[in-house]
């Protein structure tokens, strides 16, 4: 049941992959500054953050961690969308994707796959992988609490 993602490139090499689905149709995910600090400011807590699109509970603030110095990331793809992750270290709601590629990764050294909600199949964002760490990059508009 993968309805909220929308095909809407050809892929023509692996390395567009990553870049072959955005949410609903939009340009994008737009993360207000309220959500990204609600997220940051009850990080420890043990609340539960759910798929926007299914209520799936997808982990918790207490998973939050700093990857890079830093738990949230702003990155854009080559099409100019732009996807303001949080990193978590667990996410059980999560499903890893795809194949594992190290191509246009956004954290050094990491290969990362697609991280869909495990309910609806939408895309939350990213599973990375180097050597034994292991943590998931979410994209956080497309979680609430």
């Amino acid at each position: 049941m993968m309805q909220n993602l929308v095909f809407y490139e050809t892929i023509k090499t692996e390395k567009s992959l990553m870049y072959a689905f955005r949410n609903g149709g939009r340009q994008g995910d737009e993360t207000t500054p309220s959500v990204r600090q609600k997220i940051e400011k009850k990080a420890g807590e043990d609340e539960a953050l759910f798929c926007k699109s299914c209520s799936n509970r997808i982990t918790h603030r207490d998973q939050t961690i700093s990857v890079s110095g830093s738990h949230t990331h702003t990155f854009f793809n080559p099409d100019g969308i732009v996807f303001e992750l949080g990193c978590f270290r667990n996410a059980p709601g999560c499903l890893p994707a795809g194949e594992v590629t190290s191509e246009f990764t956004w954290f050094s050294g990491h290969v990362w796959c697609f991280a869909l909600c495990r309910v609806c199949g939408v895309h939350l964002g990213w599973h990375y992988e180097m050597g034994e760490s292991v943590f998931l990059g979410l994209i956080l508009a497309r979680l609430r609490e």
